[in-house]
């Protein structure tokens, strides 16, 4: 277990401490990128049925953000608990079985009422009747097999609290593999299967998840990798669970219920403006998955020094990676800056939709190097177990900076870039918070 153990050192050399770092962030980031990857030749994939497809599916995508936070119940509790017993020393198996018990528990429901639940709130966020016909085919399959995409969830999560993030790369390059030949294969009809339409996007996901699900119950079960698989139901455990996942819960389903008020907006402006938004947020989704894998990071780097009790390290640790993270994504930030318009092609000859994406890509491209430090932090204070602190800041951010003054200015001035340039003021703001905030908790451990 000792192996797994990411501690920081800030007597070691700043390239030890970052290949460390690097060793545990890159498979996180390849693993989103991949998912990435996916949800991008989804829209590719269909693109050739018709602007509302695109519209559907990335709208969609956008839902399934929204019921998905209901996997930080599990999942942030798995992880978190897993790194922080891994860095006392801890057996962490206990944390796994409850974690699975809670994603089976949390997902179940969504079996039967998910469907329902992801069209209403498409209907009520102003998306066309067509966009809403379309949606409801490419969900349908998804919502049958949820519970498999919840429990793999937290499967994933317990290899990243353990701090084996390679053996999730490998799984996820395999999901997207079957994923878009899958997609691929249903959604045209090739070798005598049926031509499916939008629902074989749908499919080739459940097909994926199924995979990894078996994978990784092979893993912890027979293998015992990286740590064996005891049912058992500690209470004490279980309230620790709770306190550390609900916030985090309420956070992600608020803030994904608000981002998708904030796309309603955009949906007010036509199937064009929302697919040109769809698009941009893929194309800027390579950098946001490159933060959100640092964030991950983060994460477990804040849970095992924590239980190791090594606050100093800690500290450093996260320095470095906020500062690792910004400089990557502010690279990238630069690129979608310069080449909009090259990058949106790929999705769409439509030259309205190309217009709208390139304006949205200039204007987040300036947010990149901000966005990345409020992940850190935000990773930080959850591996800490201070989640109630990112979801106050990331719910009172988003509608104080970013959804109030959208709507009032939309009122003057109808245009999809007033949202988008209130996007990026927000990200600056909140990044100011999170520093904040985190300052003050490391001040109260050193204290």
């Amino acid at each position: 277990m000792d192996s797994n153990k990411v501690l920081i050192d800030p007597h070691e050399s700043k390239l030890r401490n970052v290949k460390k770092i690097s060793k545990l962030a890159l498979p996180i980031i390849v693993v989103n990128l991949l998912y990435t990857v996916e949800s991008t030749f989804s829209l590719i994939l269909v693109s050739g049925i018709s602007t509302a497809a695109i519209a559907a599916v990335g709208f969609s995508l956008n839902i399934l953000w929204f019921i998905y936070s209901l996997m930080a119940l599990s999942y942030t509790g798995t992880s978190v608990l897993v790194a922080q017993r891994v860095g006392a020393g801890n057996d962490p198996s206990g944390v796994l079985s409850i974690g699975l018990l809670l994603s089976l528990l949390t997902s179940l429901p969504l079996t039967f009422w998910g469907l329902d639940l992801a069209l209403w709130l498409m209907g009520f966020l102003g998306a066309s009747e067509s966009v809403i016909s379309l949606a409801g085919v490419y969900l349908e399959p998804i919502f049958w097999f949820i519970s498999v995409g919840f429990l793999t969830n937290t499967y994933y999560g317990a290899f990243n609290g353990f701090g084996d993030t390679k053996t999730p790369m490998k799984v996820a390059i395999l999901m997207n593999v079957i994923n878009i030949s899958t997609a691929y294969l249903l959604i045209n009809g090739k070798l005598g299967l049926p031509r499916l339409g939008v629902a074989g996007a749908g499919w080739g996901i459940v097909a994926s998840e199924i995979v990894a699900f078996l994978i990784y119950s092979y893993l912890f079960g027979v293998k015992k990798r990286p740590f064996p698989l005891r049912p058992s139901i500690d209470m004490k455990l279980l309230g620790r669970f709770v306190r550390i996942g609900v916030p985090t819960v309420l956070e992600r389903s608020i803030t994904s219920l608000s981002f998708n008020v904030f796309v309603g907006f955009l949906a007010k402006f036509g199937d064009k403006a929302l697919a040109a938004h769809q698009i941009g947020i893929r194309v800027e989704s390579v950098s946001f998955m490159i933060g959100f894998g640092f964030m991950v990071a983060a994460t477990t780097i804040a849970g095992q020094n924590l239980g190791a009790k090594n606050y100093t390290g800690l500290a450093y640790g996260i320095r470095l990676t906020a500062n690792l993270t910004a400089s990557a994504m502010g690279i990238l930030g630069l690129l979608l800056i310069a080449i909009p318009q090259p990058l949106v092609s790929v999705f769409t000859d439509d030259p309205e939709v190309i217009r709208l994406a390139s304006y949205y890509l200039i204007i987040v491209g300036i947010s990149q190097v901000p966005m990345a430090y409020a992940a850190i932090l935000s990773g930080a204070l959850k591996g800490m177990g201070r989640t109630t602190v990112p979801m106050v800041v990331n719910i009172g951010s988003f509608w104080g900076f970013r959804i109030a003054p959208s709507y009032l200015i939309l009122k003057v001035i109808p245009s999809p870039l007033v949202p988008w340039m209130f996007m990026t003021v927000e990200t600056f703001l909140r990044a100011l918070v999170f520093f904040l905030a985190y300052r003050r908790e490391i001040k109260k451990l050193r204290s």
